[in-house]
């Protein structure tokens, strides 16, 4: 991303008007607000797209894919060594808004935290400002989907750090007496990869290994995910091809070359999805597609359309999400108001992120949190940049949301690939 001094001082000045001169923002928080656009306006943008020539060569210790992967075991060592030591932990606070969203804030926080030798660990309490938000709007802060639908239950947990723990392993509790392990070193990352520089790729990677990291589903739903495997025939032995086609409170389902009618961001038709997918598929000799979509339509359509592929999905209950064409409501409100779907949603999510961490390439949007989520967990899972397209490509930014920027008010960790 080139940076124009001017333009830089035009946002950052729109910044100053307009975000922090205000009575909410006290000195600690406009300090934090400050850095954290900082971060955003230098922050590179994930570039759109990276298809390279040739399928990745990991039989070749010199190759690119090779050293790719030497240093994603060795940095997630280092993770493992750093959450396992006694040295003071970093809390972080969940939100209460989806599940993507935290995961990426507790990825993050985990590749922020490890470069410093520190752990990371969950806070018992949520963000000060959405406990104060969703009570002036008469609801109590509960983390996300992980126990609303107990939220009546007085012996149900009631901490995000006890919730985290129902649904994921990984961050575990610090056990007293654990020594601290020396730190593997990291090797160097390969250079010569167009749009990633040395540096910028071994952030991706850092970011990726520390997702896939966190991103350990407990036992009972690890079972489900290895049965619906099952069920669905997954082709082990061959690649897969991951799609996510954002529907549900982002955009309509529409048969519309020009892409859904209704949106609450840049979105795209189903035939632009699959064009790219026949460019990736014949390029890399793929003939097998994960599609992940709150659209049970949308599903029946790309088979319609593509016929020579074999299509791969979840079978869950679709109805539970909400549905922009009958509702403006987003999944965090639609949950305040229903918490009995909000464990159903949590788990229909993780389904599709365990089949995203399976895949071999991958198409989604960028301007999805869920999308490059799924992104990075097939980075993280396979050690190395995966092919992939993203099809919205980044825009001029000239404010950011403060309440985006502050979700994780104690320690501030920027979503470093968030991408409009």
């Amino acid at each position: 991303m080139s940076h124009n001094p001017l333009r830089s001082a035009a946002k950052v000045a729109k910044f100053w008007l307009r975000d922090i001169w205000g009575s909410e923002w006290d000195r600690h928080r406009r300090f934090l607000l400050l850095k954290h656009y900082r971060a955003y306006f230098r922050n590179r943008d994930i570039p759109g797209e990276h298809l390279p020539l040739e399928s990745p060569d990991s039989a070749n210790p010199d190759s690119s894919a090779s050293m790719q992967q030497a240093f994603c075991e060795a940095f997630g060592a280092r993770i493992e060594a750093v959450q396992a030591s006694a040295v003071p932990a970093e809390r972080v606070h969940l939100t209460y808004r989806p599940l993507g969203k935290n995961l990426r804030l507790v990825g993050t926080a985990i590749r922020d935290d490890v470069r410093r030798g520190r752990r990371v660990a969950i806070d018992p309490g949520g963000t000060p400002s959405e406990v104060r938000n969703l009570a002036r709007r008469g609801y109590a802060w509960d983390p996300w989907v992980w126990i609303r639908d107990g939220m009546h239950d007085e012996a149900a947990p009631r901490d995000a750090a006890h919730a985290w723990n129902l649904l994921f392993r990984n961050p575990t509790a610090y056990a007293a007496g654990d020594a601290c392990r020396p730190l593997p070193e990291l090797p160097p990352v390969p250079s010569g990869i167009p749009n990633f520089e040395p540096r910028f790729l071994r952030t991706v990677l850092e970011l990726a290994v520390s997702t896939r990291y966190i991103f350990t589903p407990v036992e009972s739903i690890g079972e489900r995910i290895e049965a619906m495997k099952r069920a669905a025939d997954w082709p082990e032995s061959e690649a897969v091809l991951g799609i996510h086609v954002r529907r549900g409170d982002a955009a309509s389902t529409d048969a519309n070359a020009e892409g859904p009618k209704l949106a609450t961001r840049k979105s795209f038709p189903l035939a632009t999805y699959l064009e790219t997918a026949d460019r990736i598929c014949k390029r890399y000799g793929i003939r097998h597609i994960f599609l992940a979509t709150e659209s049970p339509s949308e599903i029946e359509r790309a088979r319609e359309m593509r016929p020579q592929y074999r299509f791969l999905w979840m079978d869950y209950d679709r109805s539970l999400f909400p549905n922009i064409s009958k509702s403006s409501q987003f999944i965090e409100d639609l949950v305040l108001d229903h918490p009995e779907r909000a464990r159903p949603l949590a788990e229909s999510a993780i389904l599709d992120l365990a089949f995203f961490r399976e895949c071999h390439a991958f198409i989604g949007a960028f301007n999805s949190e869920f999308s490059v989520l799924g992104w990075l967990l097939a980075v993280g899972s396979r050690g190395q940049l995966v092919p992939y397209v993203s099809l919205s490509r980044a825009s001029e930014r000239w404010s950011l949301n403060p309440f985006d920027a502050l979700l994780n008010l104690r320690n501030n960790c920027p979503l470093e690939l968030y991408h409009w």
